[in-house]
């Protein structure tokens, strides 16, 4: 099957002045976090104008149920991933249509039809799939330049996955064309490896760091689009799932715990690529090894049923070797996998 969910993308330095001619003469209220939404209303002031509510920090149940309660024709998201995923998930229950304003560019649940969501103590829990209108997603460059550069850097990350994961699910084509198309887009995301993408560059707003912007918030999105539960993910989302039941890597960005995790997939298919991704996450600077993520040796067998659970709830194309697993996690305890 293939889903899209966002009706319009607009990546400009002027986008957001466009805002009062879509939202027309609707009634219109406002889900925002805290950091990023100061950032948008210097840029944007008139954004005041509409009735609010902040974000309470996780996409959780009780979340959306708290936030259902707004009465307007429209929802504007303002904020990162877990508030777009709350956002699309409250917007769905309600049968309005979104706007979303990313103010990071750290994922693509802002071109999803699905929401990630968490329990109460931070852990995974299940991602939902549904259908939602996005009517556009307003990327405006006077936003994300002002972005902070971590946060680009774990979005540039998860977008390299949807290569990674994609090629580990359905190979290099398929005769469906949904999961063809979602293919050739990841291997689009897996380039983003061989540009310019520094903090230097983010902060001068390059022509690599634009073009790498669409692919962390749109195309990679799009990838899972077309290609459904051939291409959305796979080991590397597993051991990030597994990672996220443990407090010590709360701190850590959602793509840094998945880059951890294409470590440990493409180390299980003897993949050639693995000793130059672990190369570049290393001078990417994220995590590659367990005790960089406060996972200790004792942690170890509890991380492996984790990731054996995860898994087992995936469309993989053969179950994993358990004992193998465990070498790789060992493997990675101290340092970088040889």
């Amino acid at each position: 099957m293939i889903r899209q969910a966002v009706l319009e993308y607009d990546h400009a330095d002027d986008a957001l002045d466009r805002l009062d001619d879509l939202i027309d003469d609707r009634r219109a209220h406002v889900l925002h976090g805290h950091n990023g939404y100061g950032v948008v209303c210097a840029v944007y002031p008139d954004i005041v104008d509409y009735p609010a509510t902040a974000f309470g920090g996780e996409c959780t149940d009780a979340e959306v149920e708290r936030l259902k309660a707004f009465d307007a024709d429209v929802l504007i998201a303002i904020g990162g991933g877990k508030l777009v995923d709350t956002a699309k998930l409250v917007a769905y229950q309600r049968s309005v249509p979104l706007i979303v304003i990313p103010t990071l560019a750290s994922n693509c649940a802002a071109f999803t039809p699905l929401s990630v969501v968490y329990q109460e103590d931070g852990s995974y829990d299940r991602y939902d799939m549904f259908r939602v209108v996005i009517e556009r997603v307003i990327v405006d460059s006077r936003v994300m330049r002002r972005s902070p550069y971590e946060y680009f850097r774990a979005g540039v990350i998860d977008t390299v996955a949807k290569f990674y994961e994609a090629r580990y699910l359905s190979g290099d084509s398929s005769i469906d064309a949904g999961v063809n198309t979602g293919l050739a887009l990841a291997e689009q995301c897996g380039r983003l490896v061989e540009l310019d993408l520094s903090e230097h560059a983010f902060k001068s707003y390059s022509d690599d760091v634009r073009f790498a912007i669409d692919h962390v918030l749109a195309i990679g999105g799009a990838v899972g689009g077309f290609g459904d539960a051939g291409t959305r993910v796979a080991v590397g989302h597993a051991v990030h799932n597994a990672l996220s039941r443990f407090d010590s890597t709360h701190t850590f960005l959602h793509g840094d715990k998945v880059g951890f995790g294409l470590i440990v997939q493409e180390r299980l298919r003897h993949s050639a690529d693995a000793p130059y991704l672990e190369a570049w996450l290393k001078r990417f600077g994220a995590p590659t090894t367990l005790e960089t993520l406060g996972i200790g040796p004792d942690d170890i067998p509890i991380l492996v049923d984790s990731v054996m659970v995860e898994t087992e709830l995936q469309q993989l194309p053969a179950p994993l070797n358990k004992d193998f697993l465990k070498i790789i996690f060992e493997s990675l305890q101290l340092c970088v996998y040889n």
